[in-house]
């Protein structure tokens, strides 16, 4: 996985995981997204996508087109169905794999968020056809995986996504699993919700919000995919009322009265260094969420707090906002609780519903009396569905991208260039051969 070192407002900063697609296979860096199941990739001619690559059908001797378009197109964002062989590090793939391939991007709304194509993670609980061809589903039912789980670090330190096993080496504590909504709200604009106890500020205390509280995650950058339509998520934690919490110093700790960007009513505290007694260094964002009797600090610097982007000069954005809409759930995590945690996802299967695992990341700052809280309770049918088999080797890859394909078997001289060694060239054996036909002119 790929991610980026710090979190700002105004650039693309969601992960990509490196995903092979096409035979030979083309690697394409796609966009991470935890809350879809969209599998899609930018085509090679695509009209304005972001992102510095693309997927070209061309080359591929498995692609299929199926002619018909994208039934989620919009007259800015629009593709084909298609399939190909998709996988991941010449481990493992699937055949006539669906997806979509994207063929126009012109929306000023995409481009920072979505690059070279979209890796949805979350098969849709509310539609069992399109959840019973999702690529994770289908490694699954193959036998290419060992469990039906994936493993997320979003963190700069080790970023990594497993798939079909948990690498202890990942995490430190007890997995907290805690089971996610089988039968989410058809209206909402999240389907990967599960409960939570709340937030905490710099008091420890919860911040009010009432009871029986939801909470989804989410990995892209500010605007998601619903139903053809994209809503803005920014990547930020969003609260039910973020002002119970900015102007409650019990729960905000000792740091400068936030105040509002104009334009865009941002949060944001004065970071000037040494502006305030109060906070002589850059201000300290507190806030954890609390999940099954557990508590997850959400990073500060360069996550909750950014020294750059949609903010007056000496400020600083806080990634905390109001969440607008009064669907459920009631909160979302974006990334800067993603790159906080680590998180397992437990996909569902036969007779088991998803599940979210939370953990520490390892080498995380977190103390042990923090690593070593134990979840309030045990999920029902934790024994059948989340007793995952340990792997007992490390698979080996064996990858020839089509770039390396295309290489010639020979080598060249390079004309002009004396002593420079020979080299390969690009295609040249797909050239067809000149026959010369020589007739004598006298």
């Amino acid at each position: 996985m790929n991610v980026s070192p710090f979190l700002t407002d105004i650039d693309f900063v969601s992960a990509t995981v490196p995903t092979l697609m096409g035979t030979p296979p083309q690697q394409i860096n796609l966009t991470v997204d935890i809350s879809s199941g969209l599998l899609a990739a930018y085509a090679y001619d695509c009209v304005l996508c972001a992102g510095p690559a693309s997927f070209d059908s061309s080359l591929s001797s498995t692609f299929k087109s199926s002619n018909i378009p994208w039934n989620l197109s919009t007259p800015s964002f629009s593709g084909t169905d298609v399939t190909d062989t998709v996988g991941f590090g010449g481990i493992f793939d699937v055949a006539d794999q669906q997806f979509v391939s994207i063929n126009d991007g012109n929306s000023d709304n995409y481009t920072s968020t979505i690059w070279n194509g979209l890796l949805g993670l979350f098969p849709n609980p509310l539609n069992a056809a399109s959840a019973s061809t999702h690529l994770l589903m289908r490694l699954y039912q193959s036998s290419s995986l060992l469990n039906p789980v994936i493993g997320m670090r979003f963190d700069p330190a080790n970023p990594k996504l497993t798939i079909g096993a948990l690498d202890p080496n990942d995490y430190e504590g007890t997995i907290n699993w805690v089971e996610m909504t089988t039968s989410p709200d058809q209206n909402g604009d999240y389907y990967n919700t599960f409960n939570l106890d709340g937030v905490k500020g710099y008091n420890g205390e919860f911040v009010p919000f009432g009871g029986n509280l939801t909470a989804a995650l989410s990995s892209l950058s500010c605007f998601r995919l619903i139903a053809g339509d994209f809503t803005v998520v920014s990547i930020n934690i969003a609260l039910p009322n973020a002002d119970t919490y900015f102007f409650n110093p019990n729960f905000t700790g000792p740091v400068p009265k936030p105040n509002l960007e104009p334009q865009l009513g941002i949060y944001q505290y004065n970071c000037t260094p040494g502006s305030s007694a109060a906070a002589p260094q850059y201000p300290y964002v507190a806030l954890s969420a609390s999940i099954n009797g557990v508590d997850y600090q959400i990073d500060s610097d360069n996550n909750l707090l950014r020294t750059g982007g949609y903010a007056t000069p000496g400020n600083c954005p806080v990634g905390i906002n109001n969440r607008s809409d009064t669907l459920t759930p009631n909160m979302v995590f974006g990334l800067p609780f993603l790159r906080s945690v680590y998180v397992a996802y437990r996909f569902p299967t036969d007779t088991c519903p998803g599940y979210y695992g939370f953990a520490f990341p390892s080498g995380s700052n977190r103390t042990q009396s923090q690593i070593s809280q134990t979840p309030t309770s045990t999920p029902t049918n934790s024994a059948q569905c989340l007793s995952l088999i340990a792997p007992t080797s490390t698979p080996t890859a064996n990858v020839v991208l089509v770039q390396e394909a295309m290489m010639s078997k020979e080598t060249y001289s390079v004309y002009g260039r004396s002593g420079v060694g020979q080299v390969s060239l690009l295609g040249v054996d797909e050239m067809p051969n000149i026959v010369w036909n020589w007739t004598d002119a006298s």
